[in-house]
């Protein structure tokens, strides 16, 4: 009895962890409480799922894009567009008159300029060596350059020359080659002489050496009814009013340049085998 009267004081001194006491308590409650409510949810969903019948979706319609595809093929390959001659929605019909006071109708842009052009004929240019004489113990020897550059070497020289004769000598044959055996054993004399290339070749007074250098051309140019004579490789040609270099002549074709935007044009010798 003693005991049950001393609680009160006991609580009253220790009320603190009275109510610690209850609060654990409390909390074990509400935890096991929410954990049977758990129990009890996860049945229910269990119940609900086995419930519920499986069925198989329909599957998504493909999208038909062949349209779209096609649409993007024609615009990464746009059709081309060609403004140029004879389509004349920027260019229109030009009419020039010619020397003679005739009008001609420029539809193509091939009736004047360098398109215009025709090969009359084309010659070769020749590097002719000949030995002309003999002279004591030496030749008087000949050198016609005819594809020179420089106008005046293009007419024939004859020079006095020797084994010993220098080979940078300014004027005469030395110029394109060198002698280096003399046979006067034969009829008539035969010399060997070394070209500015290394090769060696015979000469003699009738078997002169003959080497092509390069081409000359004859153009004719119908839209003036001219004929353009005797140009070779960087010769200029006036057409019209447009300035035309001459790149390169063979026997096959002729190349013009514009010197205004370096524009190409390749004329066939039509007349070549």
């Amino acid at each position: 009895m003693k005991f049950l009267r001393n609680i009160p004081g006991l609580i009253k001194r220790h009320y603190e962890k009275v109510i610690l006491v209850f609060a654990l308590l409390g909390l074990i409650t509400a935890v096991v409480y929410l954990n049977d409510m758990k129990n009890a949810e996860n049945e229910n969903i269990a119940k609900y799922n086995k419930g519920i019948t499986k069925r198989k979706p329909n599957p998504v319609p493909s999208i038909d894009i062949t349209a779209l595809t096609t649409a993007l093929d024609h615009a990464k390959n746009p059709s081309a567009l060609n403004f140029a001659p004879p389509h004349n929605l920027f260019n229109p019909v030009k009419w020039q008159r010619r020397q003679d006071g005739t009008i001609l109708k420029v539809e193509t842009g091939k009736e004047v300029g360098a398109e215009a052009l025709e090969v009359a004929k084309i010659s070769p240019l020749n590097l002719i060596i000949t030995l002309d004489q003999a002279a004591g113990s030496g030749f008087n020897m000949g050198v016609l350059q005819e594809g020179a550059t420089n106008a005046a070497w293009r007419r024939k020289f004859v020079s006095y020359v020797t084994t010993n004769s220098p080979a940078d000598r300014v004027h005469g044959a030395t110029k394109a080659f060198k002698l280096v055996d003399v046979n006067r054993a034969t009829q008539p004399p035969e010399v060997s002489i070394e070209l500015t290339d290394g090769k060696i070749v015979t000469v003699s007074a009738d078997k002169p050496f003959t080497r092509v250098m390069g081409y000359k051309v004859d153009l004719n140019y119908p839209p003036e009814k001219r004929m353009i004579t005797d140009r070779r490789a960087g010769d200029s040609l006036m057409l019209g009013d447009e300035v035309y270099n001459i790149v390169a002549i063979t026997t096959n074709e002729v190349v013009i340049s514009a010197r205004s935007n370096n524009r190409r044009t390749f004329i066939r010798n039509n007349a070549a085998p």
